[in-house]
């Protein structure tokens, strides 16, 4: 067993003054990086909700007053009443449906102000009055843009094909603006429109039309007939080398089938030089059948393209082969943040196969022996995962490393393992970065350093190491100088210690933590909610007065006061008498006058 409390301030001193370097070695790697992925326990145990807020009133009288000033003649005035009235709908507001008569007069109205008609128009659409959708064709053509994009996707999304020649007509014609044709193609996507293939096809093939048009109108016949695409798809292929466009073009005319001529359309496409082309024809292989990817695997998982890596990755995954899992494994030090947690977290599942179980922890444990601090990081979380208790030696050796990803990793899986032989080691570690706290060498900005420091904190509350309390109760008096969640973790963990124990020393400290919440520097608010928790775990008659102080607001502070006095007491806490309040959110700019 290493024993760390006589290097492991210097080694942390060392790794720390050296993060700022170490944490740019790759374009895959995030700094600070990503701690608050591991869960802290002081957040589960227990779990704390937001009580339910008071229900929110409208002012009585609100909608007949909004009425009696859309009918004033005054186009400025009319066009606030009708844009308040959509926000008022999303907020709820019940009774609206009587503007629908008067807001459709005022959208079809001769030589109407364009912002009341485009207001009123955009208000029935949120109001989703669909029986108009002829008025509402009719004013996007007569009024041009200004209503065409709010009329046309609305009419899109009720898959109306009340402008379908219209829209097909304007991608035949390619004549319009590119807005007004992004327009006509997603609706013709939207509604199924079955005449659209030869004016989409000829988009396609218009070199000259804008890219993304091009890019929308083979998306769209990819989803209106893309068996009849399969032809033009295999030109585009071969003519995709010259010109990698085409084989964006391609791909997207057969994204969505699966016969064998457009797997073989697609196989052609994986030998593309161009990565971003390999990535799309996998993908769309993958979603066909994963085992169509496995035989590109050893020639693509070293691309540079992590999507390429990605796809044969998950094609191993899905295979789930004993000879495949020290390839997984292997991704355990790709550059890539979001694939290496892929690969661990599908080690984790394919360990639960007892076929599996033995190879993924030969594997595991050659990387976590390693070097590569990526690796490092995500074996962690594969043993902490498994509960692999025989990690618990190298998790230790571990929380001294030199980046932060990696002290947080080791915390964390240390925390899931619960080794008990361990914990005289990790209070020494714990000590150590405190002290260097403390003197001012390690400091609460540095990558990881109060996330890690409050995971072993957690461990000890959890497994009820006594020992740890003396460097607990350090924590708990008010500073910054520790971050964020090594104060609230010691505030937990000795509640934990204290079970049904109220010491009074402790609790009066507790307290005191709880109430402060006054002056230009109050407590950390998790500081609060972790006193009030263990306040209640303690049983502390003599803090029911002040949890009872603040268990009658909607927060988190007030939820967890609720459940401390519910230990205390054996009794449910009533919640505080309902008080709806009036909804001021928008500020309504016209409202009632209050008597």
């Amino acid at each position: 067993m290493i024993r760390l409390k006589f290097f492991c301030a210097a080694l942390l001193f060392c790794g720390f003054s050296c993060c700022e370097y170490a944490a740019a070695e790759g374009p895959g790697d995030e700094v600070p990086g990503r701690f608050d992925e591991y869960e802290l326990l002081m957040r589960e145990r227990p779990t704390l909700s937001l009580m339910t807020p008071q229900e929110l009133e409208f002012p009585e009288g609100l909608v007949e007053l909004w009425m009696r000033a859309l009918r004033r003649q005054e186009p400025e005035l009319q066009r606030l009443i009708i844009d308040t009235m959509a926000m008022a709908f999303e907020e709820k507001l019940e009774g609206l449906e009587v503007a629908v008569d008067e807001l459709v007069a005022l959208a079809s109205a001769d030589k109407q102000d364009l912002d009341v008609v485009r207001a009123a128009l955009q208000t029935l659409i949120v109001l989703d009055i669909r029986e108009h959708q002829e008025l509402f064709a009719d004013l996007a053509e007569a009024k041009g843009a200004a209503i065409s994009e709010i009329v046309e996707p609305a009419l899109a999304t009720w898959q109306s094909k009340v402008m379908e020649e219209v829209w097909i007509d304007r991608v035949r014609e390619q004549a319009a603006s590119p807005s007004q044709m992004m327009l006509a193609i997603q609706g013709l996507a939207a509604i199924g429109s079955g005449g659209a293939n030869a004016g989409l096809q000829s988009l396609v093939r218009n070199s000259s039309a804008l890219r993304k048009l091009r890019l929308a109108a083979a998306r769209a016949l990819g989803v209106l007939a893309p068996e009849d695409q399969i032809k033009l798809a295999s030109e585009l292929e071969a003519e995709s080398r010259q010109q990698v466009l085409d084989a964006f073009l391609g791909l997207a005319l057969i994204e969505g089938i699966d016969s064998v001529e457009a797997v073989t359309t697609l196989q052609k496409f994986v030998s593309n030089p161009n990565s971003a082309v390999q990535s799309l024809a996998l993908g769309h292989l993958y979603r066909v059948d994963f085992e169509l990817v496995v035989p590109y695997v050893s020639g693509l998982l070293g691309s540079r393209d992590v999507n390429v890596r990605r796809w044969c990755a998950k094609s191993l995954i899905d295979g789930a082969k004993p000879q495949d899992v020290a390839v997984i494994a292997g991704l355990l030090n790709d550059i890539n943040p979001d694939l290496r947690s892929l690969a661990a977290n599908s080690l984790v599942d394919l360990a639960q196969d007892p076929r599996l179980k033995s190879n993924v922890l030969l594997e595991v444990e050659k990387v976590f022996s390693g070097d590569n601090w990526r690796g490092c990081e995500q074996a962690c979380v594969v043993f902490g995962k498994l509960d692999y208790e025989a990690s618990a030696d190298r998790m230790v050796e571990l929380l001294g490393h030199p980046r932060g990803d990696v002290k947080v990793a080791a915390a964390w899986g240390l925390t899931q393992l619960r080794v008990a032989e361990v914990l005289p080691d990790m209070l020494d570690h714990a000590d150590s970065v405190f002290q260097g706290l403390k003197s001012g060498q390690l400091n609460a900005r540095m990558p990881g350093v109060t996330f890690h420091l409050a995971h072993l904190c957690l461990a000890f509350g959890d497994q009820g190491y006594t020992p740890a309390e003396p460097l607990l109760v350090k924590l708990v008096p008010k500073s910054y100088d520790y971050g964020e969640y090594p104060r609230p973790a010691a505030v937990w963990s000795l509640g934990m210690f204290h079970k049904d124990d109220p010491e009074p020393r402790l609790v009066a400290s507790l307290v005191e933590r709880l109430q402060d919440d006054a002056g230009m520097v109050p407590e950390i608010e998790l500081v609060r909610i972790m006193s009030a928790v263990s306040l209640g775990r303690m049983n502390a008659e003599s803090a029911k007065d002040a949890l009872a102080e603040y268990s009658v607001k909607t927060n988190l502070l007030a939820s967890a006061t609720r459940w401390g006095l519910e230990e205390i007491t054996g009794e449910r806490v009533p919640l505080p008498p309902h008080t709806p309040t009036t909804n001021t959110k928008n500020q309504w700019f016209l409202t009632p006058l209050t008597p």
